[in-house]
């Protein structure tokens, strides 16, 4: 877990804008930056996942999906996972499914077909989402190994900003500082997504 303000102390650190009577850049600024290096972390990693609970309505085969969803990962009525198909196959092939399955568009899902919904069974959505913060006492459910990497991408924004050459210098400074602790994190987020396939499988047999 990384606190946000501990993120915004460290780059008004390094934006040398620490005096609080004279701030060039406000808390409500960086904490944008903040949520814009998040969305493309979120986006970039997807280590983010989050579980929504729905219940069947009558005659209804069509939900809203979540506003900051990714990519879901499966859906499941009463415990029991469902298939999940793709949009364009489900219109294509829908006078020959018999069992119920799932998919999806741009702003919702749809359960199909709609004569094996029972009315009041609960529907779970696992999925990856971008998170965003709301102000500096928030909390990010994020490794504090991803801490350089949403500073850095911060830094980078906050000096696009306050525009001079010396400044676009170090906007792409902290941009490739960005890359490189991204790519890190993406190799110890698939070496711990590996490790734990491995231990699930040894506890197996």
């Amino acid at each position: 877990m990384i606190q946000v303000n501990d993120i915004l102390l460290a780059a008004r650190s390094r934006l040398n804008d620490t005096d609080a009577t004279k701030y060039r850049w406000s808390d409500e600024e960086l904490i944008d930056y903040i949520n814009s290096s998040l969305a493309d972390i979120s986006k970039e990693l997807e280590c983010f996942t989050h579980k929504e609970y729905i219940y069947i309505k009558n005659n209804e085969d069509r939900y809203r999906l979540p506003h900051d969803i990714l990519r879901v990962l499966s859906v499941s009525i009463d415990d029991k996972p469902i298939t999940i198909k793709g949009y364009e196959w489900v219109l294509k092939n829908r006078h020959n499914i018999s069992d119920l399955c799932a998919y999806f568009d741009e702003q919702s899902f749809f359960l199909y077909p709609i004569e094996k919904l029972e009315t009041g069974k609960k529907v779970e959505i696992d999925y990856k989402y971008i998170a965003q913060i709301e102000n500096k006492s928030n909390f990010i459910n994020i490794s504090k190994l991803a801490k350089k990497a949403i500073l850095f991408h911060t830094l980078h924004l906050a000096f696009q900003i306050n525009t001079s050459e010396k400044n676009a210098g170090k906007s792409t400074h902290y941009l490739n500082l960005y890359d490189k602790e991204l790519a890190t994190l993406r190799i110890s987020y698939f070496k711990n997504k590996h490790s734990k396939d491995i231990k699930q499988k040894f506890r197996k047999v």
